[in-house]
């Protein structure tokens, strides 16, 4: 099973060049899990830049996810990968990345998407979006019943993903949800380290546990 609570993925607004320090900034406030999510540039982009920020990652106890592409996860060396529809299978996934990997997959909306994944070997899902998401926002939000549905049928760990910010996180944490995926939130204004640390404290002191 995944651990940690706060899970945060890099801005589509953040320049790749400026990414590892930035993301450096984002764990020093306290990341639990990291996706790196880098689309429309070359491959070797995205490997030079993640192999920095996997080794940032080791640094800081973070866990690491690539969005997408087991390929990529397992060239380097991370910890899991997030797929998507038509992305790959989960068995196909776990195939290329091997035992002992994540594989996390996006529900959406979808409660019986969510189960079918699960059946399929899904480590954890995301499930969107509860607000209106400045990340995409033409997609339709998912009703507070949704997610709550979800999280009473589901077994493994859900996620909710979509306009999160530490003014809202309590009443979604009170859906149930093991966590909250973030990235406006963090990346698109003021400092990450202090955006992180403000929305880790919320969230752990929701759970009762130490931030």
């Amino acid at each position: 099973m995944i651990k940690g609570r706060l899970y945060v993925i890099n801005s589509p607004l953040t320049p790749v060049e400026k990414l590892p320090e930035v993301v450096e900034r984002a764990f020093s406030g306290g990341v639990d899990i990291f996706q790196l999510r880098l689309k429309g540039i070359p491959r070797y982009e995205i490997l030079k830049t993640g192999e920095r920020i996997r080794k940032l990652a080791e640094k800081y106890g973070v866990i690491f996810i690539v969005n997408d592409d087991p390929m990529m996860a397992r060239e380097l060396e991370a910890d899991g990968v997030h797929v998507g529809k038509g992305d790959y299978r989960i068995s196909e996934a776990r195939k290329i990345l091997g035992i002992g990997k994540i594989v996390g997959a996006s529900a959406y909306d979808d409660t019986d998407l969510g189960i079918r994944l699960q059946n399929e070997g899904a480590d954890y899902l995301g499930f969107s979006s509860p607000f209106h998401s400045p990340t995409k926002p033409t997609k339709p939000r998912s009703s507070p019943e949704t997610i709550s549905k979800a999280c009473r049928t589901l077994r493994i760990p859900v996620f909710a993903i979509g306009g999160i910010t530490p003014e809202n996180v309590e009443d979604v944490l009170a859906l149930g949800v093991h966590g909250v995926a973030v990235i406006s939130s963090i990346f698109d204004s003021g400092d990450p380290y202090e955006n992180v640390k403000r929305l880790r404290e919320k969230v752990y002191r929701f759970f009762g546990e130490n931030p």
